[in-house]
């Protein structure tokens, strides 16, 4: 049986193993059950040396290959959301709070099938094998991936790769390009302290709220006037929490945002300028101010020859028109990007996306993936282990 025959032959299995995942989400840094189930399947499906409690709960597994060759690493991200669930599934989230709303119950339930058709294959491996299956992904700025790495986890590999299902692309087409796929991801806190007063003396104190609403429209420039035209950059303020009640001026205001960026010149300018901003525009209205930007996971950037690989061993699997060269990155971000800066690979996307029905974003409450993407990501994992020289 071809790898193709046999990914399909797992399908009921996977789509009953991608349904508990979906039903017992866990949060960053509390995968336990998650890793637990994790290597019982691996323990079932046998020959692979497990590592267990890496960087919290992630798991490294590997197979040795009955020909020599390199060693080719796949990676799936575990964490949940907190998020509550209605998607109406029979399978929703049984843990309140919380929900597989970026589909990482997908992708540990496609490289648990790639750990079973490669263990089948094992004569058939050239090199060898490491599952990385990693805590954390959804804690931006920080994330798992780095934290994976420093435990071992990319030792001696020669290539990367890694899936993430995709609203926006057809279902069961693989997309991904040469260079960035994904943005650099920055997140920022603001602190405005002024001084509170009542609010029909407004001249006695000195208005946080009025500072805080200025820095947001400020910082809108950054991107319209300070940023080349040809380059991208998003910020963006998602939260804002100023005052305690509507009579009193307020003496705090709390700002919290994101900014994302391919070019690192272009990142560094947006830190900088926005640094500068808040606190000039703070000062002139009278408050103090306090900014903490953190550097968060850098732009998903892809080796051209492994992105080529990848789209070449999906289109001779599924056809050419389930392997597509995406025109452009999209500004969303993952911790990925740090296994691409110790070994070439390539991530790409698998489209979800079925004919007549409604489509929900990424960390929608309402996101439900079709199962028959399951065994192709399994199948494509595990061409590319084997095709690889």
């Amino acid at each position: 049986m071809t790898i193709y025959e046999q990914a399909q032959a797992l399908q009921p299995y996977l789509a009953e193993l991608q349904r508990e995942f979906h039903e017992h989400p866990e949060p960053s840094r509390g995968e336990k059950e998650t890793s637990a189930r994790v290597l019982r399947e691996l323990e079932k499906i046998g020959g692979w040396s497990i590592r267990t409690n890496v960087y919290g709960y992630g798991i490294l597994a590997d197979l040795q290959g009955g020909k020599p060759g390199k060693r080719v690493a796949l990676r799936a991200d575990m964490d949940a959301l907190q998020i509550t669930e209605e998607s109406g599934l029979p399978y929703a989230s049984r843990n309140p709070g919380l929900m597989h709303a970026c589909g990482h119950d997908n992708h540990i339930t496609m490289l648990l099938g790639a750990a079973r058709l490669l263990a089948q294959n094992k004569a058939d491996i050239p090199g060898s094998v490491r599952l990385i299956f990693q805590p954390s992904e959804e804690l931006s700025p920080h994330g798992g991936a780095k934290g994976m790495i420093a435990a071992g986890a990319m030792q001696d590999v020669d290539a990367v790769f890694g899936l993430h299902v995709w609203p926006g692309l057809p279902m069961g087409t693989f997309g991904t390009r040469a260079g960035a796929l994904m943005a650099a991801s920055d997140h920022f806190s603001v602190m405005i302290k002024g001084k509170s007063c009542h609010g029909a003396m407004p001249h006695l104190g000195c208005d946080a709220a009025v500072a805080g609403a200025q820095i947001v429209t400020a910082l809108q420039s950054i991107v319209s006037r300070n940023v080349d035209p040809m380059k991208s950059a998003v910020i963006t303020i998602g939260r804002l929490h100023s005052g305690t009640r509507y009579n009193i001026v307020a003496e705090t205001c709390e700002l919290e945002g994101t900014c994302r960026t391919f070019d690192p010149a272009v990142r560094m300018l947006c830190r900088d300028r926005l640094t500068h901003i808040v606190q000039n525009v703070a000062e002139a209205m009278g408050c103090e101010c306090e900014v903490n930007y953190e550097l968060g996971y850098n732009a998903v950037q892809n080796d051209p020859a492994m992105a080529d690989y990848l789209l070449h061993t999906a289109s001779e699997l599924f056809g050419a028109e389930h392997a597509v060269r995406v025109p452009g990155p999209a500004m969303t971000a993952e911790d990925f990007a740090f296994y691409l800066q110790e070994a070439p690979g390539s991530f790409a996307w698998l489209g979800v996306d079925e004919p007549g029905k409604e489509v929900w974003p990424l960390h929608s409450c309402r996101l439900a993936t079709p199962a028959d993407i399951l065994w192709r990501g399994s199948a494509l994992f595990t061409q590319m282990v084997l095709n690889m020289k």
